[in-house]
């Protein structure tokens, strides 16, 4: 097959020379990365230099994948950036980057692709064009919200962050969101480090010492086991307790010890605070709700006490559902909606409280820059909705039907207790600390967020 030209540019209010920089930065990869297919770096040497290189993997089906490694064979800073295949699945394969400069405060993102394919691929070429369309949509869309979203702090100093429990879809996305700001982050990992982006902890053994804080502006604990990841019994619920509690205790007793101290902590909670509410209401001054999911969320926040009168501002990240392809609930949905047996869950009339990624993220860097939000914040959406109108949604985003609907029974005899506590629970529960603390949602509507995080925004 002769060589295949693809191109996707987009118009952004900032200036080539900020662009640019944001591809430099640690984290750029990760952020273009599409959640529906995870690319995974095998290898890379120093990012946009001339003559490094890059080894990555791209999956297939199940855990078959095919290596693929890249050169960067041209770089001029602020302008352009080449990646050319030194070896993998084209015959040949070459991308320009292009940042355009219009003026001081406009440029044009232009990327182009030049490939072949060889003869046994050539009947995949309308598929890969495709994607290559779905692919850079997605990243384009990304690009534009995180430089939306880190122009409203561009002139404030940047933060040296500390993040437990950062291995996860979300946590994966924060440290590259927070990277790509211009910020210095650090993974804290139940391992030895292996360079300066990583230091060492031991949780199960209540180790940490107080030289991992040395220099840290903030701490961010994500730290916990899947709640949906097995089946509930008395083992499993102690097992989700212990990944809760025991961390962040562990960094609470830590953190109050220093004599210098982080500015901020913020640790990770759920709504699941407030238990099944049914159709009522609930912000951060309501009080706690009953049931496995309230208690658990309870005594996670609890492990934090010792912080309470140290000084260090603390905030509690109520998180709800988080929307992205790349992980969470909307991952176990999507499928099962592509294969026309999506639909409500039992009644469909109990609410759903979600948050797209892109705002969770967001919300975070408006936490850290924003001194008179402390202890609980709700990290929802201000749209909650019934689980019938999310599937319909949902639905209608994929193109697809949702008429068949999950008997309570059925979901109760697969899912046990989890089905009642969460499947089945209603959660209406609004954010209304960060709404007065100034938070404007760039994914408010339901519509918008599942197209944006499910990379669909290059379809009419």
């Amino acid at each position: 097959m002769s060589s295949q030209k693809f191109s996707w540019r987009s118009s952004l209010p900032y200036s080539a020379h900020d662009v640019f920089g944001w591809y430099e930065r640690i984290g750029a990869f990760e952020r273009l990365n599409a959640p529906w297919r995870r690319v995974s770096v095998v290898s890379a040497t120093q990012p946009l230099a001339l003559n490094t290189e890059v080894e990555i993997r791209l999956p297939l089906v199940g855990p078959l994948s095919i290596p693929w490694r890249l050169r960067h064979s041209r770089f001029v800073r602020n302008e352009t950036f080449r990646d050319e295949q030194v070896m993998g699945p084209f015959k040949t394969w070459q991308h320009d980057h292009t940042f355009i400069a219009e003026g001081a405060s406009r440029s044009t993102m232009l990327d182009e692709i030049a490939y072949s394919l060889p003869w046994f691929g050539c009947p995949a070429n309308s598929q890969i064009r495709a994607e290559l369309a779905r692919l850079f949509a997605h990243r384009h869309a990304v690009l534009r919200s995180d430089m939306d979203l880190h122009s409203r702090w561009r002139e404030q100093p940047r933060k040296t962050i500390l993040i437990a429990g950062g291995s996860g879809f979300i946590g994966s996305a924060l440290r590259a969101f927070l990277s790509t700001a211009g910020h210095n982050v650090i993974s804290l990992v139940r391992r030895p480090a292996r360079d300066t982006s990583e230091r060492s902890w031991y949780p199960e053994r209540n180790e940490l010492a107080p030289s991992m804080f040395d220099n840290i502006d903030v701490v961010i604990n994500l730290g916990g086991e899947n709640i949906a990841a097995k089946r509930w019994n008395a083992t499993r619920k102690e097992s989700l307790r212990r990944s809760r509690i025991q961390g962040s205790a562990l960094l609470a007793k830590t953190i109050a010890s220093l004599d210098k101290k982080p500015e901020l902590a913020i640790m990770a909670s759920a709504i699941g605070f407030y238990g099944d509410c049914d159709a009522t209401i609930k912000d951060e001054g309501s009080s706690q709700g009953h049931g496995f999911l309230a208690e658990l969320a309870s005594a996670w926040e609890g492990a934090t006490t010792p912080l309470a009168e140290t000084g260090v501002r603390l905030v509690t990240m109520r998180i709800g559902t988080v929307l992205n392809l790349a992980g969470g609930a909307l991952a176990k949905m999507v499928p099962a909606f592509l294969g026309c047996v999506g639909g409500p869950l039992g009644r469909g009339t109990q609410y759903t409280s979600w948050i797209a990624l892109q705002d969770l993220l967001g919300a975070v860097e408006h936490i850290m820059y924003t001194p008179s939000l402390s202890g609980p914040v709700n990290m929802v959406s201000p749209s909650p909705c019934t689980n019938t109108h999310f599937s319909k949604v949902l639905a209608g985003v994929l193109r697809r039907p949702a008429i068949l609907r999950a008997p309570q029974l059925i979901l109760r005899m697969a899912f046990g207790e989890f089905a009642s506590a969460a499947l089945l629970a209603s959660s209406r529960v609004v954010p209304s600390r960060l709404q007065e603390a100034g938070y404007e949602f760039v994914l408010p509507d339901l519509r918008d967020a599942l197209v944006f995080e499910c990379g669909l925004s290059h379809r009419p």
